[in-house]
C-alpha cells in the first residue's frame, strides 16, 4: 500500500507544472518587463566556486570588474532557502539559466594576471 501511495504522489507532483525562478534581491525576474540580463562572473579566491553577479537593470549594478553598492543585492538566490546559489563554474551558471527560460546570445571575456572576468548576455526565451 505504501509503495502505491508513494507512485500516486510521484506522478501528481510530475504532472504539477514548472516553475522556472531565477530570483535576484528577492525579485523573480521572470516575471518582470526584462527582456535582457547582464551577468558578471569571476573566480574566487578559494576556486572551488565562482562568484556570480546579474543585472537586469535594478538600481544596485556592477562595473566592469567591480560591483558598485551592496554585491548581495545582485546575487542569484534560492527561492526556498533565500540562500545564495553556489556556482561551481561559468558552464554551471550557462546550463542554470538556459533551464530557467533565458538564452544566452554573447559574452566578453578579460583576463589580468592570473584571473579571468566574463560577462554573459542572456534574452528571455520566446
Amino acid at each position: 500500500m505504501m509503495k502505491f501511495l508513494t507512485v500516486i504522489i510521484v506522478m501528481l507532483c510530475a504532472l504539477m507544472p514548472a516553475h522556472a525562478q531565477v530570483v535576484v534581491n528577492g525579485v523573480d525576474i521572470n516575471k518582470e518587463k526584462v527582456e535582457v540580463v547582464e551577468v558578471l562572473v569571476t573566480e574566487r579566491f578559494s576556486g572551488k566556486t565562482v562568484n556570480v553577479f546579474v543585472d537586469y537593470g535594478q538600481r544596485t549594478n556592477f562595473r566592469a570588474g567591480g560591483i558598485d553598492g551592496k554585491d548581495s543585492e545582485s546575487r542569484i538566490v534560492d527561492p526556498q532557502t533565500k540562500k545564495e546559489i553556489a556556482f561551481a563554474s561559468a558552464a554551471a551558471l550557462l546550463n542554470f539559466m538556459e533551464t530557467n527560460n533565458w538564452e544566452h546570445y554573447d559574452s566578453l571575456l578579460f583576463r589580468e594576471n592570473q584571473s579571468a572576468t566574463f560577462y554573459f548576455y542572456f534574452r528571455k526565451k520566446k
